[in-house]
């Protein structure tokens, strides 16, 4: 929890405790760990959104290569083609 250990906790407590006083403690506490569960819960939501993207960018690379390869597959068999139809066309008149 932010590379904070036991002593260092310790100390922030009795200074807290010595500013804001035993009743305020309480309260002021709460507030924090709320602050940081809704601090927590916003990285999250941003971590899957960013990962979501990232995902959706990858998912169009892909179709994007694919469209590119099979334009590169028509291109090579419509050579193909026009040659079949060229020796089917000799063959009928020869």
């Amino acid at each position: 929890m932010f590379g904070i250990g036991l002593p260092e906790l310790i100390l922030v407590l009795v200074i807290g405790l010595l500013v804001l006083g035993p009743e305020r403690l309480p309260e002021v506490a709460r507030m924090v760990g709320r602050a940081y569960g809704q601090l927590r819960r916003a990285s999250e939501e941003f971590q899957r959104t960013i990962r979501q993207d990232i995902a959706t960018i990858e998912r169009q690379e892909d179709v994007n290569r694919n469209k590119a390869v099979a334009e590169e597959l028509r291109e090579r068999f419509a050579d193909w083609e026009e040659v079949r139809l060229a020796i089917e066309e000799r063959d009928a008149h020869g």
